[in-house]
């Protein structure tokens, strides 16, 4: 008898062998769609974070930017310019002392001192409460508002139709800094002032940086022009439309209160009065627009 030694096969182990590689192929391909599946997430997580951080890194480069102090604005030389040229008058007369008195004004000039008339009255902005002015030239409205700051300067904004044209900070001393808000020539000037500071805003622009200017004081109007007293170094001056007239002086009479207030720049009615010091001498200056 002869004896075979061998496996016994199943009849049906072919069959479940293939089945179960179908499992492990199944299993296999799942898998990978299952990883597949996650790195798509991944993907579209990490493309939401790229956006999101290019997103917030624009708007911190924006902010960036806003936060720099803008470039100086390259100041416009002032040309001198003679009387004649702008149709203006210029009379002098010595005075006895620095601080005039109105006698020598009418011995001068033969009238008393220049006051405004009701229609320049009329160009002035209202007060709107203790230390704020608003003004209506058409129909735009200006307003000053005062914020607090730390004591003792505090910050002013001009807004024109509610939206800020120019803020300045200023010490509130024995006056306020906010001096006054007028329609010249159908533009708002702002005068500002304090001890340290003086400037006008005019249209929106600072005249100190326009012209190259250390202070600007008391604006006023002749024939709807801008006229003013600058100062750059220790040297005063009077601007007229951008132009620079008259000799320069050592100093000018400038104040906003109290008794010497009275010797100040004084205008109206079309005339504009200062006293001031040039090489040792006192003058009464005054400038009106030439009838011819």
């Amino acid at each position: 008898m002869s004896w075979i030694v061998g496996r016994v096969v199943s009849p049906g182990g072919g069959l479940a062998r293939a089945r179960y590689a179908d499992g492990v192929a199944v299993s296999i391909t799942g898998a990978l769609e299952d990883i597949a599946h996650g790195c798509k997430m991944r993907m579209k997580r990490l493309t939401v974070l790229a956006v999101c951080l290019c997103f917030v890194v624009t708007l911190g480069w924006i902010g960036y930017k806003r936060l720099q102090p803008s470039p100086p604005r390259q100041s416009l030389s002032l040309r001198s310019a003679t009387l004649d040229e702008v149709g203006l008058v210029w009379q002098e007369c010595l005075q006895s002392q620095e601080y005039f008195d109105w006698k020598e004004v009418e011995g001068c000039f033969g009238h008393s001192m220049p006051l405004l008339s009701e229609a320049e009255k009329a160009r002035y902005g209202e007060r709107i409460d203790l230390d704020n002015f608003q003004l209506a030239i058409g129909q735009d409205i200006y307003r000053t508002d005062f914020n607090k700051g730390l004591f003792p300067t505090q910050r002013y904004t001009l807004y024109r139709n509610g939206r800020p044209v120019k803020t300045l900070r200023g010490e509130f001393g024995a006056h306020s800094p906010n001096i006054s808000l007028q329609n010249l020539g159908g533009r708002a000037v702002w005068e500002f002032a304090d001890r340290n500071q003086a400037t006008i805003v005019h249209d929106g622009q600072d005249i100190r940086q326009l012209y190259g200017l250390d202070k600007a004081y008391r604006p006023y109007s002749l024939a709807g022009k801008l006229i003013f007293i600058g100062q750059k170094g220790d040297k005063y001056f009077v601007v007229y439309d951008g132009l620079r007239i008259g000799p320069d002086f050592d100093e000018v009479v400038i104040a906003y209160c109290c008794e010497v207030v009275l010797y100040s720049v004084h205008f109206g009615e079309g005339r504009y009065l200062f006293s001031g010091t040039r090489g040792g001498q006192h003058y009464l200056v005054e400038i009106t627009l030439s009838k011819d």
